[in-house]
């Protein structure tokens, strides 16, 4: 006999032992055997389960009060205007600062115009990059007076100054930057900002 014909003949051998495996538990363990008249069968009577009426089972969740939704709102600005106040390059020509001036009071505003001002007349070689991205840690509501319509929220930053080849020449800094809002018209708008360790 030659090879080729032995395995064959192992192949038709391990076919026919599946087959008859197959059919074996097809034929005993897979089919359904209804009970006889001398199978004891015995059924244990489930009680229905009761639900709760819908009605009955209410979530609380407590109303936010006044304070605390000013304070968070607040806070959300103050982180926003942090990140935005604090990220610029040398390349950007000061966008940060311009597109943050809607938030800012007309003093606060005029602070910023004249910063600009002073920067771009004493700005070096810009071909060469220099950024900074921040990025809010959290946010300390000191002190809010609605009733006197002043807010002061300092904001915990991660700054990371880039310059050159931004992977290799980059510093991490944390810094805080303290902002003073005031109440202008119905609407909460920062008057100061100072930096500081």
């Amino acid at each position: 006999m030659s090879r080729g014909q032995k395995i064959l003949i192992v192949i038709v051998g391990i076919l026919v032992i599946l087959a008859l495996f197959y059919w074996l538990f097809l034929r005993q363990g897979l089919t359904p055997q209804s009970p006889t008249s001398k199978t004891n069968v015995n059924v244990v009577a489930i009680p229905p389960i009761t639900l709760p009426n819908s009605t009955t089972v209410s979530a609380v969740v407590p109303e936010a009060s006044e304070e605390e939704k000013l304070k968070s709102d607040i806070s959300r600005i103050a982180a926003a205007f942090a990140e935005r106040f604090g990220s610029y390059s040398n390349q950007g020509n000061f966008e940060n600062l311009v597109d943050l001036k809607p938030l800012m009071t007309v003093k606060m505003q005029t602070w910023i115009d004249n910063f600009i001002k002073q920067s771009q007349a004493a700005a070096g070689d810009s071909s060469v990059y220099f950024g900074v991205t921040t990025k809010a840690l959290s946010v300390t509501a000191a002190e809010i007076n609605e009733a006197g319509g002043t807010a002061r929220i300092t904001v915990s930053t991660q700054r990371r100054e880039a310059s050159g080849n931004m992977a290799s020449n980059s510093e991490i800094k944390y810094e805080n930057l303290e902002l003073v809002f005031k109440k202008i018209n119905g609407e909460w708008l920062v008057d100061e900002a100072t930096w500081s360790k």
